[in-house]
Order: structure tokens, then sequence, then C-alpha cells
């Protein structure tokens, strides 16, 4: 098992984070993996047991004992960014708005902007007809669901796990 310490928040905390999360979000391997396996698989140095107490603590992954999987959040993330497999015409649509509502929000948040009201959200995104607006809430909801948007008082804004995929993800 690597065992390169270094202190906490250093880039090669966030490569391995991001080498154990890649492992686990793999869609050929999406299922639950031992620490020792993930220690064995992974080529990026550092302690895989710290990697996972930190991706535990955002909320990216769940374990049980010496398992670990990736969260609902962490998957949903990747499915929005990486999956072209679905060439359904529903299906891509869905696809588009989750990525464009979510992209919108992060890149508000990285701005220090705050959070959006549904109207808000509307101007935005350009959503000026009915039907884009219905499909503006959905995607709204699908990523409040997730895990990814949080709402409070009646205001979007991307989620603390969105954040640190986000981060994580653009290495």
């Amino acid at each position: 098992m690597h065992k390169h310490r270094t202190p906490q928040g250093l880039a090669e905390h966030a490569y391995i984070d991001r080498g154990v999360l890649d492992l686990m979000l793999d869609l050929d391997r999406q299922r639950p993996w031992a620490e020792d396996e993930i220690a064995r698989t992974i080529s990026v140095p550092g302690d895989v047991r710290d990697s996972l107490r930190r991706l535990r603590a955002c909320k990216l992954i769940h374990r049980w004992n010496d398992l670990a999987v990736a969260a609902h959040a962490a998957v949903r993330f990747h499915e929005i960014n990486h999956g072209d497999d679905d060439k359904s015409p529903g299906a891509v649509e869905e696809r588009h708005w989750d990525k464009a509502v979510l992209g919108g929000l992060l890149a508000r948040s990285a701005e220090g902007e705050g959070p959006l009201t549904e109207q808000q959200s509307y101007e935005v995104f350009g959503a000026k007809k009915r039907k884009q607006r219905l499909a503006l809430a959905d995607a709204l909801n699908r990523l409040d669901a997730a895990g990814l948007v949080e709402r409070r008082g009646g205001r979007a804004m991307a989620s603390e796990v969105a954040r640190r995929l986000d981060e994580l993800m653009t290495l």
C-alpha cells in the first residue's frame, strides 16, 4: 500500500483522491472496492486510507468496514459530464439541461455569486418559453435529488458535494 503522507490540502491529496474516485466511477468497475484492492490498482502515489477518509468526509463515497463505493452524487456527476452512451432524444435533452444548469451554478459559485431564485435562473439560462422553463425546473429537481444542488428559501445553488467533485475532476 502507498504510504507517502503529506500535510492536509496539498495537490498530492487531490491527485490520489481523483485516482481513487475515477476507479470507482469507471462504468465497467462500479462495485464495492476493498481498500487493499484500490491500493494495488491505482498508480498515483499516496495513502489510500487517508484518501478514502477525505472522500467520505466530502460525501463522495460510502464505506462499509473495508469496502468503499462511489456515492450517488458522484456517479450522477460523472454521468452528466461523461455519459454519452444513451443516445435516446429524451436522455440527450435531459443531460443537456442537467449539464448546463449544474455548470452554470458551479460557475456562479466559483465567482462568489449567490444562489438563484427560479425566476432568475430562467433569465440566466435563457429559458424564455414555457417548455424551456419546464426543462430547467426538471433539471433542478433531478440535480437536487442527486445531491448536486441545494435549495433553500426558493433559491438554488451548487451543493458542497458538487463543488468538491468539480474541483477534483478538473485537475
